[in-house]
């Protein structure tokens, strides 16, 4: 089976890598961004399988990169992360994210929110 495609975006570097790297270990291959306009224009480019996303991103936030995945990609799957309570995880909701995670989330819950959003797809 081939490796499924994650778009990471994530503006904190410690956090860009850890999970960047244990995504990988999970045998799937990353493709990230630090900013919420460069991962738009990666989402222009090609689709993936599955998209993460924080909230909070400079340039343009996760809110709004959800925003034009789901008009450019209606099917593919996002993952939204958040440390920032109540306001912005229902403004991911609103958007449709498929998940909310949030920050600090286990890594299971992320591998299990990962396997379940792909086998739906």
């Amino acid at each position: 089976m081939p490796k499924k495609t994650i778009l990471f975006i994530e503006h904190d570097d410690l956090i860009r890598t850890i999970i960047e790297e244990f995504l990988e270990e999970s045998g799937c291959l990353v493709l990230k961004a630090k900013n919420g306009l460069k991962g738009i224009e990666m989402i222009n480019r090609e689709v993936f399988d599955l998209i993460i996303t924080d909230v909070v991103l400079p340039h343009v936030s996760g809110i709004g990169v959800i925003k034009m995945a789901k008009i450019r990609h209606p099917e593919v799957p996002i993952i939204c992360i958040t440390g920032d309570g109540y306001f912005p995880e229902k403004l991911a909701e609103e958007e449709h994210a498929d998940k909310i995670l949030h920050k600090p989330f286990e890594f299971k819950e992320l591998a299990e929110s990962i396997k379940t959003l792909l086998e739906d797809k």
